[in-house]
């Protein structure tokens, strides 16, 4: 059995004036709710072994304040150049390509993509997520390259604005 956390990234900064939409930075509220996710990520014990991001500025921001919170090692944040707006197809497989001695893994990026994996990989999800939004999954394959579509179960969603 493989976990899955796919993650949208956390709230951005507006486009205005700043360039390229690669390098726009968390806004405020994101780098708060993206804090936050990690948090209760910790509470529920999600301990992933690798965690792959976007490069884009928004993104990897996410993964490394959620990283802070799982004392994750930043270094060891691994950023990928196709998860950048990737669709499901494109993150599926870099899903496949995991290394196989992880067993838990936490993939931050962009929609609509990344909605569209969670949808793909879950039975019965089919959920647009919103910024900073979590979407824990169990899949039954022994190894990630053998992780097919509509076989994940969800263990939890949640998002920031998700008030326990």
């Amino acid at each position: 059995m493989k976990r899955l956390l796919v993650v949208r990234h956390a709230k951005a900064a507006k486009a205005e004036g700043r360039g390229e939409d690669f390098d726009r930075p968390l806004a405020p509220r994101g780098e708060h709710d993206a804090a936050e996710m990690g948090r209760r990520l910790a509470r529920n014990k999600a301990h992933p072994g690798a965690i792959l991001t976007s490069p884009a500025e928004r993104a990897l921001a996410t993964a490394k304040l959620i990283a802070r919170e799982l004392d994750f090692p930043w270094e060891e944040i691994r950023t990928v150049k196709s998860a950048y707006l990737g669709d499901a197809s494109t993150l599926l497989n870099l899903v496949r390509r995991i290394d196989e001695r992880v067993e838990a893994a936490l993939l931050v990026g962009h929609n609509p993509g990344i909605s569209e994996l969670a949808q793909v990989l879950a039975r019965n999800f089919a959920q647009e997520l919103p910024t900073g939004a979590v979407v824990s999954l169990d899949l039954p394959a022994d190894t990630w390259a053998g992780v097919r579509r509509g076989s994940g179960s969800l263990r939890f969603y949640d998002y920031p604005k998700n008030r326990p």
